[in-house]
């Protein structure tokens, strides 16, 4: 476990240092920031590839519509918050500034990626270890808090992280989860838009 998440550090730095040593030589913003933003990802994913264990599934097949409906209120309610509290959101600066980067990353390949790596291969890896599941929630929750480098996108991304977390643990299914996080992604990218124009 603690192997991958170095693994992922590792190489997230060689993607942020070839990064700007290719935007240095002329390449494009928005190609590069396409390009890298997946890249320490893939690698794992490809180094993962072998690994497809998995604990046993829970017989329960709940509906995942009560997750959207929590992701909603938790994102309504972060979201105006942080507004009240004039906290300055690097995030949102760069959705209004580069809409056509960071939308699609944001609402699409970000869920994609990141469920991939913090429900299927941390999460999953905890609960095949037989960490108890609220523990291992609880784990990869802050784990992914914590690469939003940011201290409201860490505690709204512990707080989304547990929602995902035990969706997952209950359905096993990652489609849920990336549609969760894709959803609770676009809702945040419409209240800022309103905010904004308002």
């Amino acid at each position: 476990m603690e192997k991958k998440i170095i693994i992922y550090i590792y190489y997230n730095n060689i993607s942020l240092i070839l990064k700007k040593c290719l935007f240095k030589i002329g390449f494009s913003k928005e190609i590069l920031f396409y390009t890298f933003y997946a890249f320490p990802y893939f690698l794992i994913f490809f180094k993962n590839k072998k690994n497809n264990k998995k604990p046993i599934k829970n017989k329960k097949n709940k509906s995942f519509s009560i997750f959207l409906i929590l992701s909603f209120f938790i994102n309504l309610t972060i979201f105006f918050l942080k507004n009240s509290l004039s906290f300055k959101d690097y995030l949102l600066i760069k959705i209004y500034n580069y809409p056509n980067t960071f939308i699609p990353i944001f609402t699409l390949l970000a869920p994609l990626c990141e469920e991939i790596f913090f429900r299927k291969i941390i999460l999953n890896e905890f609960l095949i270890q037989k960490v108890n599941p609220r523990k291992a929630i609880i784990l990869s929750s802050f784990l992914f808090g914590f690469i939003h480098n940011n201290p409201i996108q860490f505690i709204s991304g512990v707080i989304i992280g547990i929602i995902i977390g035990i969706n997952y643990v209950i359905t096993f299914s990652i489609k849920n989860c990336i549609i969760i996080h894709s959803f609770n992604n676009v809702i945040f990218i419409i209240f800022s838009f309103l905010i904004k124009n308002y």
